[in-house]
């Protein structure tokens, strides 16, 4: 943001010249079901009387605070789609925002670049602090990625599925093997909705391929799933990997026979009777 709202003086002194705005406090990501987005100014006025506090959005002011006026706080319009100013929880220090009841409205109306201004009285001093703050609904948990088993044969012919948690806006997805990026063209994208009556949006890639000796280089071959939300530079990455290896064919025979049987318990239970079958032929 230019600071063309930021009034000074061509005199100042010393002590003056230091900042007497700490920061802008707000949220870096703000859900759009949010009833209401609150910022606050961290200032000191270094013994100065105030003269008064500034609150932009751009270069528009939304709110100023005047200790010596009647009311202190004064709010100014704004389009009848964005916000209100709550006068009544909005002062020298803080701004609170009242959303619209429509979340699509919302994610308009919050994200921005907001500052505060801070003015001292005698002699006119101001200084002020940025933040900036996206609107978004993030993803709760990593992605979900299926399709491969521990262990696969050389020659298997498998289909990599990378799935994000829900969001708004949807997440994208990148998937690399072996830290190489697999190219979009070759990727299988889909969006699903998967809680009924939320904007939330899931998103579902798939990538087929064929087991080959050069995906294990060390023996191992290593996917990762990662998922971004974009447009909102501070959210974080969210990304599952797994790492598969090289079956022999005894190996793989043995992983399938225990996958025809579905509970863990049942699983268990065979590895004990033919543990007990190898001891009694040791015994004999």
């Amino acid at each position: 943001m230019s600071p063309s709202f930021v009034h000074a003086t061509t005199e100042r002194s010393e002590q003056q010249q230091q900042k007497i705005v700490r920061k802008l406090e707000a949220p870096a990501v703000v859900d759009p079901r949010s009833e209401t987005l609150v910022l606050r100014c961290d200032y000191d006025l270094r013994g100065n009387e105030l003269y008064s506090v500034n609150w932009y959005k751009y270069d528009k002011m939304l709110f100023r605070y005047m200790p010596s006026l009647t009311p202190k706080g004064t709010a100014f319009s704004s389009h009848p789609d964005d916000f209100a100013v709550d006068i009544a929880k909005s002062n020298g220090q803080q701004l609170t925002l009242v959303s619209q009841q429509d979340y699509r409205k919302n994610m308009k109306a919050y994200e921005g670049t907001y500052a505060c201004e801070v003015s001292l009285e005698s002699p006119f001093y101001a200084d002020y602090a940025v933040a900036n703050v996206s609107s978004a609904i993030l993803p709760k948990s990593n992605p979900v990625l299926e399709g491969l088993a521990p262990y696969q044969l050389l020659g298997d012919q498998v289909e990599i599925v990378c799935m994000s948690a829900p969001s708004l806006p949807a997440a994208e997805i990148s998937l690399r093997l072996n830290g190489a990026k697999v190219p979009s063209r070759s990727l299988s994208i889909s969006k699903l909705y998967p809680i009924e009556g939320t904007p939330l949006v899931s998103t579902r890639v798939s990538h087929k391929l064929f087991i080959s000796r050069n995906l294990f280089p060390m023996g191992k071959f290593d996917v990762q799933c990662k998922a971004i939300i974009p447009g909102v530079p501070a959210a974080p990455e969210f990304k599952t990997e797994k790492r598969v290896g090289l079956a022999a064919n005894n190996q793989r025979l043995a992983q399938d026979w225990l996958g025809l049987f579905a509970s863990e318990a049942d699983r268990q239970c065979i590895c004990l009777v033919v543990f007990a079958a190898v001891l009694l032929a040791l015994c004999l």
